[in-house]
């Protein structure tokens, strides 16, 4: 386990990336979760929510489709990365073909084309 550790230590700083990210997803959600039940309990008892309350709801979805990467943009920008990379990748693997380590490269290669063609499909298909 030790040698694991010194050999792996750097994986500490992406896992507490997506943790921050699952935990800073989970908590906007409940916090426009509540605020939206309490509008519910506004209009069960036939009052008018506040104003204050509606526009901290559409601030909250404006804020969620701006994280998003704003629709068409955002999806055309990420294939385009991912296309580069790849083909960086593709042309790393095939200038090294014949080293030890050439099989990296190749498999960094295929998972950003894969990746590419995942966003492609998003942005061909994706919402409108």
């Amino acid at each position: 386990m030790a040698e694991f550790l010194h050999n792996f230590w750097w994986l500490i700083f992406p896992i507490f990336g997506m943790y921050m990210a699952i935990q800073g997803n989970s908590t906007r959600e409940r916090s426009t979760r509540d605020v939206i039940s309490l509008i519910k309990s506004y209009t069960d008892q036939g009052k008018e929510p506040p104003p204050e309350l509606l526009q901290s709801v559409s601030k909250a979805l404006e804020a969620g489709v701006d994280e998003a990467g704003d629709g068409k943009n955002g999806s055309a920008w990420t294939f385009v990365i991912f296309a580069a990379l790849g083909g960086g990748f593709f042309m790393a693997w095939w200038l090294n073909q014949t080293q030890d380590f050439a099989w990296a490269f190749l498999s960094v290669a295929v998972t950003m084309c894969v990746l590419a063609a995942g966003s492609l499909i998003i942005l061909m298909f994706g919402r409108k």
